[in-house]
């Protein structure tokens, strides 16, 4: 007996990249459908209309994120090369999936609020890495979550730039210059 696995994977990657290239709102569940070559009806098999697709969709994404970058810096243990090695895999797997990334960046406002407590975020793996390093004398100390936000400003509004087409090169060539900003952030050089 199947598990329907595939099947959610083909809707999961045909709703992702139509959510990244018409938006949420303009997207039809016929639209993800035919993405997926598969009949509009077995989209409900799956899931119980599309917001919870949306839901479910960005949840999984955003916690993938958060845990690839817990991985990526687990070694590092100064919070410069903490914050390098995350701005340069960000920008790297921008490049390499921009709909995954589009999708996040344009949907978070009407989701980062119905994120549940104890999953692995960007966002908390930033908070833990400052957090970490005030305690350990490193950085100035400052409200963690603020100095979380301002790390991830620096970074995600220039993608914000580059999704609507305003910074036209690979996000990639932009990685020195997000770090030495998010440094500075932090009160680092």
């Amino acid at each position: 007996m199947r598990d329907g696995s595939a099947t959610r994977e083909k809707i999961n990657q045909a709703a992702l990249e139509l959510f990244a290239r018409k938006g949420v709102a303009e997207t039809t569940t016929r639209d993800i459908a035919g993405g997926a070559g598969i009949a509009e009806g077995t989209i409900y098999r799956h899931y119980k209309s599309k917001d919870e697709l949306v839901r479910s969709l960005f949840l999984s994404l955003y916690s993938e994120q958060g845990e690839l970058l817990a991985v990526q810096i687990r070694d590092e243990s100064g919070i410069k090369e903490q914050i390098a090695v995350m701005i340069q895999l960000f920008c790297r797997l921008f490049d390499e999936n921009r709909p995954l990334f589009t999708f996040l960046l344009l949907t978070q406002h009407g989701q980062l609020e119905r994120v549940p407590d104890g999953i692995v975020t960007p966002v908390g793996v930033i908070r833990e890495a400052i957090t970490c390093a005030q305690a350990a004398g490193q950085i100035r100390k400052g409200d963690p979550d603020l100095l979380a936000a301002m790390v991830l400003g620096v970074v995600v509004q220039p993608a914000v730039f580059s999704v609507y087409g305003r910074l036209k090169q690979p996000y990639q060539d932009f990685s020195a210059e997000l770090v030495q900003a998010a440094w500075g952030v932090l009160g680092l050089s």
